[in-house]
């Protein structure tokens, strides 16, 4: 067999430190219960290219991991080369031209903090944690996304090592399909993205929330006022409701309605906090707060009290553009079924911009419903896992698709592009990966599934 030599690191199956390694990936902490050969973690780009050639060599397919916030451990594959990016996590700004350079193991709070620290922003991923590979490749539903566009449209260009072990540039005038592809591709990129390069704004002149508490019993009179308002919502507010069996962390079974806001000016913002200060329904809320101040990585840890660590997950969305008469039923049906916190709904007010880019991302909607199981005993498992599954199949005749950030295609198959999107994307993969050296979704139209098997 050929052997690789490389500056960075080989694990194998038989290898002291091959399994804690390959949990470190993982932060559903659910075990796939797949293998792969190996896991590289490289040191530089040389590393990269000789991997590839060495996969080729001898059979495998390589699939990548930024870090690990992958719900389903997609990056995790039988038998394979698991490139894990965690190393490339380096960064620079260009405050004057309003742009950086980023690699896919940077993390998403720690470039946002150095950018508001000269007075700058990205739409980086709600949970600071997460990696910015993941979230640029699959979209990247961000902070600010509804005003600033989502985080895979300001990316301006990618240096990118391609299946046959070049280091390429891509941008909108040179390798324009694969730039088409990487944005929105998620986990099915036939490459290695080595570093983004961004577009930035300036930082808003205001940032904070305003939060809202109802008691499930209010559950129609929410979700109703929240479908009805939802085209009114201006740019710069996020309406999220949040059902969960301990809303704020501590109290009881509820839905929390939070608005995150940036506005640009004093006018900006008045406009963006009245539809929740003049809701018809903020008399029924046992927990109000005015507009509060906060800086995007203070609400960065408000979001992670419902994502903690060390937890297995099962998770699965849709968009959807259903009535509300049409939601309602599961909606009530969801909140008695509930598992115990942090288990949760998430329903987003989107509302999707006309002036998308062309590129691989193409699914979304008025809506975004989101459902979240969490446990931590193994012996939950069979019954936890189900909970967001069945219920997302139960509701996926509303549904028009879903997003990739929170996919459960290992269990349910779903549309998540466009069926011309798809197409192409296969077309360009064929072309720049005809070996298949590179993984592609699980369970994508051309893949088998079995419905039956969880975790296969």
């Amino acid at each position: 067999m050929p052997s690789l030599y490389i500056k960075g690191n080989i694990l194998r199956k038989e290898d002291r430190g091959f399994e804690k390694a390959l949990m470190d990936t993982l932060f559903n902490k659910l075990d796939p219960k797949r293998r792969p050969f190996c896991i590289i973690t490289p040191h530089n780009v040389a590393d990269i290219i000789a991997t590839i050639r060495y996969a080729k060599s001898i059979g495998k397919t390589i699939s990548v991991c930024s870090g690990g916030q992958s719900w389903s451990a997609n990056h995790i594959r039988e038998n394979n080369i698991l490139i894990n990016m965690g190393g490339f996590n380096h960064f620079q700004i260009n405050k004057e031209k309003l742009t950086a350079q980023v690699e896919p193991g940077v993390e998403g709070g720690m470039f946002l903090n150095a950018l508001m620290n000269q007075n700058l922003f990205f739409p980086t991923g709600h949970c600071k944690h997460t990696k910015l590979g993941g979230h640029l490749l699959q979209g990247g539903l961000g902070w600010n996304s509804r005003k600033f566009g989502i985080a895979c449209e300001n990316v301006t260009g990618l240096d990118i090592v391609t299946a046959n072990g070049e280091l390429v540039h891509a941008n909108a005038s040179q390798n324009t399909d694969l730039f088409w592809a990487a944005r929105g591709a998620g986990g099915s990129f036939c490459g290695i993205v080595v570093c983004f390069h961004l577009r930035l704004f300036t930082k808003p002149l205001y940032s904070g929330a305003i939060t809202q508490a109802y008691d499930m019993k209010h559950l129609e009179e929410v979700y109703r006022w929240a479908y009805e308002v939802g085209p009114q919502v201006p740019a710069a507010a996020e309406l999220q409701l949040l059902m969960s069996r301990r809303v704020l962390k501590f109290l009881g079974a509820g839905i929390e309605a939070s608005v995150p806001i940036f506005a640009d000016s004093k006018e900006e913002l008045e406009e963006a906090k009245a539809f929740m200060l003049q809701s018809p329904i903020k008399k029924k809320a046992f927990l109000s707060t005015p507009f509060v101040p906060y800086q995007v990585t203070t609400m960065c840890r408000f979001r992670a009290i419902h994502y903690p660590e060390n937890h297995h997950w099962c998770v699965d969305n849709m968009w959807t553009s259903a009535t509300i008469d049409e939601l309602l039923p599961y909606l009530k049906g969801i909140s008695k079924a509930l598992p115990p916190a942090p288990s949760h709904m998430l329903w987003r007010n989107w509302h999707p911009s006309n002036r998308r880019a062309d590129m691989a991302f193409s699914v979304e909607d008025k809506i975004y419903l989101g459902l979240y199981g969490a446990w931590k005993s193994p012996l939950q498992t069979r019954k936890s896992c189900t909970w967001a599954t069945d219920w997302m199949r139960w509701m996926s005749h509303l549904s028009s698709g879903i997003h990739l950030a929170d996919e459960n295609l290992r269990n349910r198959p779903a549309r998540f592009m466009l069926d011309t999107h798809l197409q192409k994307l296969n077309q360009i993969r064929a072309v720049r990966d005809s070996s298949q050296v590179f993984s592609t979704w699980p369970t994508c139209p051309y893949s088998s599934y079995d419905p039956r098997v969880l975790y296969p």
